[in-house]
């Protein structure tokens, strides 16, 4: 995600915030956007600058959220499904091929549109999510 490849750790997240040991656990600066853009539905990159590691995002309580999650032909373009634990979320847009910041969320249902707790990603696609951020975390 945004070029950074998870790693699980052995330490709980929430457990290692709560007592003031994130110190190699975990690191606060997850981009919020790729590091290096590239075509993600077309012929991928020799190397798409990868990281590995565990970073987070702090969000405050209450936050509203868009998240945009693009399908890529890293591996091969497939139709994924994504679920959002503690939440349910609204899908706000999906299309096929690259999601343009610019010309796609014009295009978004802000009116009505559908709640879920798991939504499929298309295949060489990209969907858009809105979810309110109100499931205590580790922030005081």
């Amino acid at each position: 995600v945004n070029n950074v490849s998870f790693i699980q750790p052995t330490t709980a997240l929430l457990q290692a915030h709560f007592f003031g040991q994130s110190n190699g656990v975990y690191t606060p600066d997850f981009p919020t956007k790729p590091l290096v853009p590239f075509n993600y539905t077309g012929t991928p990159p020799n190397n798409t600058m990868v990281s590995n590691g565990t970073k987070v995002v702090a969000l405050p309580f209450n936050t509203s959220v868009e998240l945009v999650m693009q399908d890529t032909s890293i591996l091969g373009a497939e139709s994924h499904p994504l679920h959002l634990h503690g939440f349910n979320f609204f899908v706000v847009g999906q299309g096929f091929g690259n999601f343009d910041p610019n010309n796609d969320p014009t295009n978004f249902n802000l009116v009505d549109p559908v709640e879920r707790n798991t939504v499929g990603v298309p295949s060489g696609g990209w969907v858009a999510i809105r979810f309110l951020a109100d499931n205590p975390g580790w922030l005081n």
